[in-house]
């Protein structure tokens, strides 16, 4: 694989990412797009958007637990009585 820097990287394909995408070198290496020591993009990070949407996404997913755990408490009674009447 291709070792480019951020700004190398942005440039070839003309966009604007943030460094927090992608995982970078500890060491300097060499871009191959300037041609300098500098840090390069070792490979992108995993779940960049489910990160950068965490907070629109994690209330829904309380919200979502609450109702099934509501859900659940209501509908014990009618499981304990059904499993008591197959008893029988």
């Amino acid at each position: 694989m291709a070792e480019f820097c951020l700004e190398c990287w942005n440039k070839i394909n003309e966009t604007n990412d943030p460094k927090s995408k992608y995982i970078i070198s500890k060491d300097l290496d060499l871009c191959e797009g300037c041609g300098e020591w500098t840090y390069v993009i070792v490979m992108e990070r995993k779940y960049y958007y489910f990160r950068k949407l965490r907070f629109f996404i994690i209330p829904f997913k309380i919200i979502c637990k609450v109702l099934y755990t509501i859900w659940r408490i209501l509908l014990l009674p009618y499981l304990i009585y059904q499993y008591k009447k197959a008893k029988k």
